[in-house]
């Protein structure tokens, strides 16, 4: 077998970029569920794999969760069922999925500009903010952007199982997501269409397109079937819904599952560029470095009057335009595009290491090597600072510890008047959501010992009404625990 020679700069920018991804198994395992999103689809994913309903993901017992679909709850379940319930088990599917869409990366890249620009299009896309911090989460977006990556680099590159692994992209899109996959795919096509016609993809036949079609149809379309077969009113909600309403209306008030979000118009633009620290301000700077002189002008306008250019740009620009008058966002929304960023970040990183290599300047490697280490780091010293102080964050992962270490057999908890997905999640459903005005009542028709968790005004409140003892039994960021009996 041949040996990696890691003086060769592609071969270490691959090493560094998997090295990188290696290190953030460290903040999954040792970091808690923090509030909202992480614990609320960790627990999607344990009640499916309780009960066994692939079909429907559930909010919780009796009320189904229409606001994604299965995909990432079916791998983070089946993950559970491998390997038991831990934090890392059910964020081991998107790393996984980060993993995988760094081969898209690569082949496209290497395609374009070669296996050195390849090289470092991984590594950009492996230690931005965005990716490199979804690698290691219960969230539905790495999937996305497998999934929409997958069919960018399927849709140009000629050989026939990319055109496959693009149809199969579309499908993990569309069961990651919903339709939006479908307009993230399409509206870069459509740019490029209508700026290079047909001269930026190879020649598809008819019968390609057709058997694309049915590899989507038959991988993706059943599911939605029987999803509204079995919960009616899915359609009406997630497609209309979601799909529209939410980016339409600031503040949507429709979500059956938390809140809407209110951003400021534009405010994506600024998402994306804290999404793709530290490499934004260095691609930045290599585009103000090409404009500022003549030659560099030109040679940059020759670039982008390639098909293949035009189709990256636009692939890195459309879900950013295609938000940027939507209030209603999450930064994660720009995760589609950064492989795109990603490789043209690349190339103008290998082009600009050539001018300083003729040069003989030492600033060749770390121009590249140097920032990948910076969201790593930053993410390194974070996973130290909650393991050293767990109160910091909003998760009750220590609170339901403490409870369960002092409770005796046949104790209640109750969460009064409002109750955080950690708190269910970590108590694995049994702290139950109750009401302080109904509170007085099922104390005195429960037996056993009762303890109460509330947040600090209502726990005041409670104290003048109920026998509560040891207050504060335990405490967290948002709760105060008190035991009656």
């Amino acid at each position: 077998m041949k040996r990696l020679d890691l003086r060769r700069p592609a071969v270490a920018m691959l090493a560094i970029a998997l090295g990188m991804l290696g290190l953030r198994f460290v903040s999954m395992v040792w970091v808690p569920y923090i509030d909202t999103t992480e614990p609320r689809y960790a627990e999607i994913a344990r009640l499916m794999a309780l009960s066994g309903d692939w079909v429907t993901p559930w909010f919780e017992p009796g009320v189904p969760f229409w606001g994604k679909p299965p995909l990432s709850f079916w791998l983070q379940a089946l993950s559970i069922k491998l390997f038991g319930l831990s934090e890392w088990v059910a964020r081991l599917p998107a790393w996984v999925a980060t993993a995988v869409t760094l081969w898209p990366i690569h082949a496209l890249a290497q395609a374009w500009a070669g296996r050195r620009a390849a090289a470092a299009a991984v590594l950009i896309y492996a230690t931005c903010a965005l990716p490199y911090l979804m690698a290691g989460a219960v969230l539905t977006d790495p999937f996305l952007a497998l999934g929409t990556t997958l069919f960018m680099a399927g849709l140009i590159l000629p050989q026939w199982h990319w055109r496959l692994l693009a149809a199969v992209g579309l499908a993990i899109g569309l069961l990651a997501k919903g339709p939006l996959a479908l307009v993230i795919v399409a509206g870069p096509a459509v740019m490029c269409l209508l700026a290079y016609r047909r001269r930026v993809w190879p020649a598809i036949s008819a019968r390609g397109w057709l058997a694309g079609f049915v590899v989507v149809a038959s991988l993706a379309v059943p599911w939605y079937v029987i999803a509204e077969s079995r919960t009616p009113g899915f359609w009406d909600y997630f497609l209309l819904g979601e799909h529209v309403q939410r980016f339409l209306q600031s503040g949507w008030s429709g979500d059956l599952y938390g809140t809407a979000h209110r951003q400021a118009i534009g405010v994506i633009w600024l998402d994306w560029l804290v999404a793709t620290l530290p490499w934004s301000p260095l691609a930045l700077a290599m585009l103000a470095a090409a404009l500022r002189h003549r030659r560099g002008r030109v040679a940059l306008l020759r670039l982008i009057r390639r098909p293949m250019t035009g189709y990256l740009i636009a692939w890195a620009l459309f879900v950013v335009l295609f938000f940027t008058l939507s209030s209603n966002i999450l930064w994660t929304y720009v995760l589609p595009a950064l492989p795109a960023f990603a490789i043209l970040t690349g190339r103008a990183l290998v082009l600009v290491g050539r001018r300083l290599k003729s040069r003989r300047s030492p600033a060749l490697h770390a121009i590249g090597t140097a920032p990948a280490s910076f969201v790593p780091a930053l993410a390194l010293l974070a996973t130290i600072a909650i393991c050293t102080h767990p109160a910091a964050v909003k998760s009750e992962k220590v609170l339901i510890r403490q409870v369960m270490s002092m409770a005796p057999p046949g104790a209640t908890l109750w969460f009064v008047d409002s109750r955080s997905f950690s708190a269910r999640y970590y108590s694995r459903g049994q702290a139950a959501l109750v009401s302080s005005e109904a509170l007085p009542a099922l104390v005195a028709s429960t037996e056993g010992s009762i303890f109460i968790a509330a947040r600090p005004d209502v726990m005041a409140r409670l104290q003048t009404v109920l026998p509560l003892t040891e207050l504060p039994l335990a405490n967290s960021r948002q709760y105060r625990v008190g035991r009656i009996r």
